[in-house]
């Protein structure tokens, strides 16, 4: 089921976006991560429009969204290759009509991901944290 966040979700997504940011991006050192822990806290998820994608009433992923552009997607690694950060794209995709994203190049599976979803590279930059090239994608 995806549904609007609750102020109870939030903890459940700090873990998420930690364990699944470890995981995704090798390339970045995971300290770094962990430094960002109490900004996704207290900062960035607060301030976006969060769905999650729960199931038996435990939240297994979720989208952040700011206007049309995606800050976050994140399945908890567990959960991963059993098509949630799909439904909740799609979901996205539905509400928005249009979105934009920015994902790390060395990122092994997302750009491919965004791809089959339709999204196409609109360009790249410099992330001014990491130093790590991010592309820049567009849907719609």
């Amino acid at each position: 089921m995806i549904r609007t966040y609750l102020e109870n979700d939030l903890e459940d997504m700090v873990k998420i976006w930690y364990e699944a940011s470890v995981l995704a991006h090798d390339f970045v050192p995971a300290d770094f991560w962990a430094e960002q822990r109490e900004a996704m806290r207290n900062l960035y998820l607060p301030r976006a429009e969060n769905l999650v994608f729960e199931e038996e009433g435990k939240v297994s992923g979720f989208i952040s969204l700011v206007g049309t552009r995606v800050c976050a997607l994140f399945v908890a690694p567990e959960s991963q290759g059993r098509g949630i950060g799909s439904a909740l794209l799609e979901h996205a995709k539905a509400l928005k009509g249009k979105l934009s994203l920015r994902v790390y190049r060395e990122n092994k599976k997302a750009p491919g991901f965004y791809e089959k979803h339709g999204f196409t590279a609109a360009g790249e930059e410099i992330d001014g944290h990491t130093g790590c090239v991010q592309l820049l994608m567009e849907w719609g």
